[in-house]
């Protein structure tokens, strides 16, 4: 017998405290065997498709549950427009019950179905791709780990005693998942790009990635792509575990969307108002079809290119526009450290303030629109350049305003006005003067002048593409100077107003866009005027300013998803600049 045995056989109280540890010792070995049986089943037992999360790893979005989508209201096109020239006009009876009135407002019902979406945040992973010459190379690839589950539908009725009264019912059918990913972003990523510039990425089917994502997450089942998924049907109850993939994205976008689309089969659809019916049309030819989208919102901590979950957040709603009006503050600041400008001393010296460079505010109708950049402070600019009594000084004046560079670009815009050009370059330059009312020799006269007036004419052009092809045609390749002038004098313009609220540059230079944004709020938020407030935020952003700065107020950050209707052929315009012009 061991002598630990004999002395536990001799002593009851040890005998006892032994008995009761090794009871703990078996309840604990009992408990880590079931977690290891839930985390890693045995190949007799059913995987349930993925090993336990912890409490907010999966974010669960329930299914759009909305009950107008069960119904909708059109009217049929090939009645009401295409037989309205030969509609019957009653004289004694009611209008309303011609074939072309009844053909109006017509209501469709429909059953619709929703799946329920549950995903994890999306994550980087390296994996061997084949290449164009089929060799195997590393590459670095971004996926949405998803679990879609059949859900019911619904569906209105009218019970049969009464057509009048609608009522709502449930419903239960499979469903077969068509998934749609598309990776969005709308954002600035250069001024040259423009400032919103929009990046697209569709979801790729790389079956080399499946393996790895499946090991690394822990997916028991199958794992889904978006090919294999379409394969059977969803039956009701039944979930499953997909991917959607990315590859080639650019770096340098913090801000982006993932739009899926297939989770319902709700749709929205309007007329085209000029939408010409004839005989020979199919049904629904003049009709525009809408299908409903989940839009998942993220956005990244700082420019790495490799980032897990952990830098990856959920919910940008209003951080979008908080960042570009930092970014914008900060990018003033730091200007004169970059140009060796003095933006207060160019000003006082053209007699100006700026107050006088504001430009007027982007209306809230036309801000999701393509509307370019305001030329009107930079005229303005031009034409006390001109006037200056002591022609010497301009030079300093626009290396106080704008630093070298500034001199550099408007001698540049001046010698494509009025210096030597050949061909064709020569006859649309000569075409473009007359048409802006500029004489000829004006260019080489008074190059200042003649600048001034070449861009008060492109400004007063509302249409983006007209405006860009004139100034080509008065300047040539030198017409990208323009926009690059007038943001370096709207940053010149917002230095001075960040002077005038009293921030202290040192201590924004220090922070962070977010810091930045909060310092502008408080400094802004102070002035009891609210016209003032407005001129404050022109002057910092732009025309976009009063707009951006208040959904940035208003929407708070954490938002991470919206059911949205998107029609096809629209083109996608950004809803803000991503750093503010003019």
């Amino acid at each position: 017998m061991s002598p630990f045995l004999g002395v536990v056989g001799t002593h009851p109280d040890m005998r006892e405290g032994f008995m009761a540890s090794r009871s703990i010792f078996y309840i604990c070995c009992s408990a880590l065997a079931a977690l290891a049986l839930a985390a890693y089943p045995l190949p007799g037992a059913e995987p349930d498709g993925f090993r336990p999360l912890a409490p907010g790893v999966l974010t669960v979005i329930p299914p759009d549950l909305a009950t107008d989508h069960t119904i909708q209201r059109g009217d049929i096109l090939e009645i009401t427009r295409g037989l309205a020239d030969r509609a019957w006009k009653p004289r004694r009876d009611a209008a309303v019950g011609t074939l072309v009135e009844r053909g109006r407002n017509r209501i469709y019902p429909r059953d619709v179905w929703c799946l329920e979406f549950a995903y994890k945040p999306p994550r980087h992973i390296d994996i061997d791709v084949p290449g164009a010459d089929f060799q195997m190379r590393r590459k670095r690839v971004l996926y949405l780990l998803y679990r879609v589950r059949n859900t019911a539908g619904r569906r209105t009725t009218s019970p049969e005693d009464d057509p009048t009264r609608l009522q709502r019912e449930g419903f239960e059918k499979p469903v077969r998942f068509l998934p749609h990913f598309v990776l969005e972003s709308i954002e600035g990523l250069a001024h040259a790009e423009g400032s919103i510039h929009y990046r697209g990425y569709l979801d790729r089917v790389i079956p080399e990635a499946i393996g790895p994502i499946q090991r690394r997450e822990g997916v028991a089942g199958r794992l889904y792509d978006s090919t294999s998924m379409v394969e059977t049907e969803l039956a009701p109850g039944e979930e499953r575990w997909g991917v959607a993939i990315w590859t080639d994205l650019d770096p340098r976008i913090d801000f982006f969307s993932i739009f899926v689309r297939g989770l319902t089969n709700a749709i929205r659809w309007r007329s085209d108002p000029d939408a010409r019916i004839t005989a020979d049309d199919p049904p629904g030819a003049g009709t525009e079809h809408a299908l409903e989208s989940l839009r998942l919102d993220f956005w990244r901590h700082g420019d790495e290119v490799a980032f897990d979950e952990d830098e990856v957040s959920i919910g940008h709603a209003g951080l979008v526009e908080r960042m570009a009006v930092g970014v914008r503050v900060l990018e003033a600041v730091g200007r004169p450290e970059l140009t060796q400008a003095s933006a207060r001393d160019g000003l006082e010296r053209l007699g100006m303030g700026w107050q006088d460079l504001l430009v007027p505010e982007v209306p809230f109708e036309v801000a999701d629109r393509d509307v370019p950049h305001s030329l009107a402070p930079l005229g303005k600019v031009m034409e006390r350049l001109a006037g200056l009594a002591e022609p010497a000084a301009r030079g300093q004046v626009v290396r106080e305003l704008l630093g070298d560079h500034g001199i550099e670009w408007i001698e540049d815009l001046s010698r494509a006005l009025a210096g030597p050009a050949e061909g064709e370059r020569a006859n649309v330059r000569a075409a473009a003067l007359e048409r802006v009312g500029i004489a000829a020799e004006l260019p080489t006269a008074a190059p200042l002048e003649a600048l001034a007036r070449a861009i008060a004419a492109i400004d007063a052009i509302d249409s983006p593409a007209e405006r860009r092809a004139e100034a080509v045609a008065l300047f040539g390749g030198e017409a990208e100077r323009l926009e690059e002038l007038a943001r370096e004098l709207g940053l010149a313009r917002a230095l001075v107003v960040l002077d005038d609220l009293g921030i202290d540059r040192r201590r924004l230079a220090a922070g962070g866009a977010r810091a930045a944004f909060d310092a502008l709020a408080t400094a802004v938020d102070s002035e009891p005027d609210a016209a003032m407030r407005g001129r404050l935020l022109l002057g910092v952003i732009g025309a976009e300013g009063p707009l951006v700065y208040a959904r940035a107020k208003a929407v708070n950050e954490g938002i991470d998803h919206a059911w949205v209707f998107r029609y096809e052929i629209e083109e996608i315009a950004g809803e803000f600049p991503a750093s503010g012009g003019g």
